[in-house]
């Protein structure tokens, strides 16, 4: 038995933790399946009964589930997309030595360190139509006032400015762990040859760097996709559901309406769409690497 422990160690010391975390993956995920399988209304007071994937195709058929997806598709994009540009031009510039620099990085890595709640609350009152910060700036400078989450037509940017403004920071210190990594031979080789430093950025650091920006930008668009605490905390989806996600959509449908397997089956198919999305970056990010000779 001893010989056996000393020639799979390795195994022996992290499987614990590896049953504990697959517990804890698969039995929810099982359980939502279940759930998303059956007839389960606890406003009606009837047991939950088996309904052979009728949910699913209640959703596909309902207009509220697509407008939903729409929304999610339309916040994630924004946030992420501005995330990534924000994180690497911060980080090309935090890159550089000049004074101040560690001040600076703790200015920038602060809104990071804050819970997503509170960021929304406090970012409803900078909204304010009234007298809020935001239009206090955008009337100072000459620009028409704006209802931010008070209107259907800029509720998402709104919310997607302050998701980016929060968690811009862990793409920005991503990047700069990439920027660090990155071999200095042929940076330099290309300053002798006379390139800009937007040759420099564009032939050399941005391939060097392709592989660290698809894992962010991975990571970025699952949290941005399943996010539901800072829209929650800001417009519970409203006004007119504009704001709403899938998320709180199968949110609403669980605790308002109390239609369990209806939103069970909604954040199944969150969660397909995730895992298919996923998928697809990453062979997207294997043929990018290998064109680029990674």
């Amino acid at each position: 038995m001893s010989d056996f422990i000393n020639r799979h160690i390795k195994w022996v010391f992290s499987l614990p933790a590896l049953i504990f975390m697959m517990i804890m993956i698969a039995v929810p995920i099982v359980m939502t399946l279940v759930f998303s399988l059956c007839d389960w209304n606890l406003l009606m007071g009837t047991e939950m009964s088996f309904n052979f994937g009728k949910n699913y195709l209640e959703l596909l058929t309902q207009k509220e589930f697509w407008q939903s997806l729409a929304v999610t598709f339309y916040y994630t994009a924004l946030a992420t997309v501005a995330e990534l540009l924000l994180g690497v031009a911060i980080a090309l510039i935090l890159n550089q030595n000049f004074r101040g620099k560690n001040a600076v990085k703790t200015i920038v890595l602060l809104p990071y360190m804050m819970a997503p709640v509170a960021v929304g609350l406090m970012w409803m009152l900078f909204y304010e139509p009234s007298s809020g910060l935001m239009n206090y700036i955008f009337t100072s400078v000459g620009l028409p006032r704006s209802a931010f989450v008070s209107a259907k037509e800029t509720v998402i940017p709104a919310i997607a400015a302050v998701e980016t403004w929060q968690m811009t920071p862990m793409v920005v210190i991503v990047c700069l762990a990439g920027l660090s990594a990155l071999p200095a031979d042929p940076i330099e080789a290309a300053k002798v040859d006379g390139a800009t430093r937007g040759q420099t950025f564009f032939k050399i650091v941005l391939p060097l760097l392709i592989q660290t920006l698809f894992s962010i930008g991975l990571l970025r668009f699952i949290d941005v996709f399943k996010s539901f605490d800072l829209i929650y905390a800001m417009t519970k989806g409203g006004p007119a559901n504009a704001s709403r996600t899938l998320n709180l959509f199968a949110y609403e449908t669980a605790f308002s309406y109390y239609k369990f397997g209806l939103s069970s089956a909604m954040l199944m198919l969150l969660f397909i769409i995730v895992l298919v999305l996923s998928v697809a970056v990453m062979k997207l990010q294997r043929k990018v690497a290998k064109y680029y000779g990674g």
